[in-house]
């Protein structure tokens, strides 16, 4: 069921202040769970866990208030208390959907993430792949590490060092004709993007992704099946309360801009067109750049005088 938990707690306890913090949540937010120390949430796509730039508001962040980088918490207005301070626990993408945690006592916070540091926190995603991953079960270990690409950094698969990227997933059913898969992901590191990178390093991109997947085969379903978002959920949550130790579990389902797709998919009997190497493979960028580059040199569009003096030299001399 939504939200339920081995153990039965309150939602509502710890003050006026606490009970009031829910007036500060992003509308499309639910909130799933909340005690004294604790509150679970289930983010919509579209809304980020935390605004982008120091000091700033962003109109679609996890809570309406400030957010402080250096100890990673939100000030909100609490209705005839003031502000109230929440740590954020861990983060998802924009574009990914799903539970996440924050704490409403310093002290949880700390414990918390040093749970997530020994790996004691369990997170499982759904994920739409555009192939199938080979076995059926088993696990990616990856060294990943950021590159950058203009004014934004992306995650890419660094070739020959030690592995700091490893996730376990097992294969839940394929749609056939198409060469799509539904999988369970169950990431044991944090690293930015992780799951993204890997699925599309092992051939599999997530279906949507815009920045690590496959355009043609994202455009395709987006017309086909009408998929207009990356099809990537944290739909299970498992750890131990930080105060009292007993285990809690949370499940929450897809929503309905992730089911429709599905059923439509059911139907589907043409094969899902792979035009695009994946973004995440570290070979396929560095070619890719390689031939932009050698284009560029042939079109005398160097950078800098270098440049302009190559495209000068083609010129006839007078």
């Amino acid at each position: 069921m939504r939200g339920m938990t081995e153990r039965e707690g309150s939602a509502g306890g710890g003050g006026k202040k606490r009970q009031g913090v829910a007036k500060g949540l992003h509308g499309g937010v639910r909130e799933v769970y909340r005690d004294e120390a604790i509150w679970v949430l289930d983010k919509p796509s579209g809304v980020l866990s935390h605004p982008n730039h120091p000091g700033r508001k962003a109109s679609n962040a996890l809570l309406k208030g400030e957010f402080d980088f250096e100890d990673e918490s939100y000030r909100i207005k609490v209705p005839g208390g003031g502000l109230h301070r929440v740590w954020l626990l861990h983060r998802l993408d924009i574009d990914t959907s799903g539970l996440i945690v924050c704490a409403l006592d310093p002290e949880a916070g700390a414990i918390f993430k040093q749970a997530l540091h020994d790996r004691e926190v369990e997170k499982t995603y759904k994920a739409l792949l555009l192939s199938a991953p080979r076995p059926p079960i088993g696990s990616w270990s990856d060294c990943l590490g950021r590159a950058a690409r203009g004014s934004r950094v992306e995650v890419r698969v660094r070739s020959g060092r030690k592995a700091n990227a490893e996730t376990s997933y097992e294969l839940e059913r394929t749609f056939a004709g198409t060469g799509i898969s539904l999988v369970r992901l169950v990431p044991h590191t944090g690293r930015t993007h992780q799951l993204r990178v890997q699925a599309a390093r092992h051939g599999a991109p997530v279906a949507g992704d815009q920045r690590y997947g496959d355009f043609e085969a994202n455009k395709f379903l987006a017309e086909k099946i009408g998929l207009k978002r990356m099809f990537l959920h944290a739909g299970g949550l498992s750890f131990s309360h930080t105060l009292t130790g007993h285990r809690l579990r949370f499940q929450q389902d897809l929503s309905q801009r992730l089911t429709l797709p599905l059923e439509r998919l059911e139907r589907l009997e043409t094969r899902v067109p792979r035009r695009k190497q994946p973004e995440g493979d570290h070979h396929a960028f560095r070619r890719r750049r390689k031939k932009e580059k050698d284009q560029d040199r042939e079109q005398g569009r160097g950078r800098g005088r270098r440049g302009q003096r190559r495209g000068r030299g083609k010129k006839k001399r007078k």
